[in-house]
């Protein structure tokens, strides 16, 4: 049986480390799979992040270069041969103003004395040019020649014409707003020696930041966007945000451009040398996308529903183990109980079997031996008695509101009914017995039933290993708000470790199968933990055992 136990238990802890261990794989692997999960959507957003980043930058590229690659690298656009025929050049103008919203200016000039011709939109005017006459307020296109702008460009047309170069390309102050200019330079001769004309345009870089950008964005963002929620924003060269919403969450894709309104990759050798262009950042970021943060916070709540799941059932499997432990324990101490007990009937029976045979045989026995028989049954009798309220009470003690009756009652009453039932043996078995108690002792609070059955164990076990001629001291007192009831035998004694177990048992409410005294001591320490009262038991080995209990007062 007790090897059917063990194996019980060994299994039990063996499926616990088992299933343990499989919830400790599947946390892992569940923490592992919504971590790639999470991961493989940051990528699929990364890389639609990068793919609008690639398209808007294409689209505001190819927007900022259109006006230089198409319209200034035209033959078309170069400075008329009269200053008359600039008139022909009103309806191209109207057109590409109609086409490049950042275009505010164009101008004209065939060099040296020749006049600088300036065509501005109408609705647009720049600072510095003054409003048109009456009769040309109808044209979309206001046109003036010489402006007092002019010098300033042509001052600054002047280092990229002498050293024979292709474009000039330049930022400027204009009446207090800051231009970029950017225009073409055509010559007559292959050796570029003699000037033939001079075609540009300029930017007003104050209305592109304010308005420009937001446009182009505007159009170009919806289509870009891939069905996700992006930030899509715009930085100058100082991290300061002109355009979008600017967000540092990652994932963010970045793209640095030069704030240039040309293409500079066909004519870099045709530039100014010292050309230096502010470097604007587009950015973009998904990370306020609802269906990614739903997504993440699908995971999240997957690992997290995940993980308590399987921590309930680590704890389930906890609780089921200890439920085995415990029905170990329990099917444990009902054999240990089923021994105990039938040692104990067994010496009493045995007893009273032996003496009733005789007392049939009545003939062959002395009439002296005879008178003592009586006895004898009733002291084994009594032995018997005891048991049986032990077992009752070993049974029933479970619950105090139903079991107990308390009262308040004197200490002394209450060693004087335990050991009644016990005077014929003292004298029979010739063991003095000695009481110290006191009438002025404070009342207890006590089941007058309940603690003298505990008392009647005490002195039952006193008796049980005292010698013939040996000595029981009972004793009461008090200690501060305790009183003290102590049975002192001087009797074999308990050795250190069964001393140990003892108390342990004590302690858990078990007995011990060996010998009597544990059950009775179970029943004791039962007892008087539910009176709230303390059971202490010290020995010596061939010196003999003082039990000591300890009631509260009233």
């Amino acid at each position: 049986m007790t090897t059917d136990r063990s194996s019980t238990v060994r299994a039990s802890r063996f499926l616990t480390f088992v299933v343990f261990l499989g919830i400790t794989v599947l946390l892992m692997w569940e923490y592992r799979v919504t971590r790639a999960a999470q991961q493989s959507t940051a990528d699929r957003v990364a890389h639609q992040n990068e793919e609008t980043a690639d398209l808007i930058m294409k689209a505001i590229t190819r927007d900022m270069r259109g006006a230089q690659s198409r319209i200034l690298a035209n033959r078309d656009w170069e400075a008329p041969p009269a200053a008359g025929s600039t008139l022909d050049m009103i309806e191209p103008v109207a057109t590409t103003f109609a086409r490049y919203p950042y275009l505010e200016s164009f101008f004209t000039w065939r060099g040296g004395n020749h006049s600088m011709v300036f065509f501005s939109r109408a609705t647009r005017l720049p600072r510095w040019m003054a409003p048109p006459p009456n009769e040309a307020l109808n044209s979309p296109i206001a046109m003036i020649d010489d402006p007092p702008i002019a010098d300033e460009v042509r001052q600054r047309l002047s280092p990229a014409i002498s050293t024979q170069l292709r474009y000039a390309v330049f930022d400027v102050d204009l009446a207090g707003v800051p231009y970029q200019v950017i225009a073409r330079i055509t010559y007559a001769d292959a050796l570029r020696e003699h000037l033939e004309s001079v075609s540009g345009f300029m930017v007003n870089l104050a209305w592109v930041r304010e308005w420009y950008f937001a446009d182009i964005l505007s159009e170009v963002k919806p289509s870009a966007s891939g069905g996700l929620t992006q930030d899509v924003a715009l930085l100058d060269e100082h991290d300061r945000t002109i355009v979008g919403s600017n967000s540092e969450r990652p994932p963010i894709a970045e793209r640095m451009f030069p704030l240039l309104f040309m293409d500079s990759s066909d004519t870099a050798s045709d530039l100014p040398l010292d050309m230096r262009q502010a470097e604007w950042k587009l950015r973009v970021s998904a990370s306020r996308d609802p269906i990614l943060l739903s997504a993440g916070r699908r995971a999240d709540t997957t690992l997290v529903v995940t993980g308590l799941a399987v921590i309930l059932c680590g704890i389930s499997l906890i609780l089921a183990h200890r439920a085995v432990l415990s029905g170990v324990k329990l099917a444990d101490m009902r054999s240990r109980f089923v021994s105990s007990v039938t040692h104990e009937l067994k010496t009493p029976l045995a007893n009273i079997r032996a003496l009733a045979c005789t007392l049939a045989r009545e003939s062959q026995v002395s009439s002296d031996q005879y008178k003592a028989y009586p006895h004898l049954l009733i002291q084994e009798s009594n032995h018997l008695s005891r048991l049986v309220d032990n077992l009752l009470a070993y049974a029933r003690i479970t619950d105090v509101t139903e079991t107990y009756s308390f009262e308040a009652m004197a200490a002394v009453e209450l060693v004087d009914e335990a050991l009644r039932s016990f005077q014929p043996r003292f004298l029979e078995d010739g063991i003095s017995i000695q009481v110290e108690t006191s009438q002025d002792l404070p009342f207890v609070r006590a089941d007058q039933r309940a603690m003298v059955l505990a008392l009647r164990n005490l002195v039952d076990n006193a008796l049980r290993h005292v010698r013939n001629n040996g000595h029981v001291r009972i004793s009461a007192s008090r200690a501060d708000s305790v009183v003290l009831i102590e049975v002192h035998d001087d009797g074999s004694g308990i050795s250190t470790a069964k001393l140990a177990a003892v108390r342990e048992s004590i302690a858990s409410r078990a007995f011990s199968p060996t010998d009597g005294g544990g059950l009775g001591l179970a029943i004791v320490g039962t007892i008087v933990a539910d009176h709230g009262g303390t059971l202490t038991v010290d020995s010596e080995l061939g010196k003999g055992t003082r039990c000591t209990i300890g009631l509260p007062v009233c």
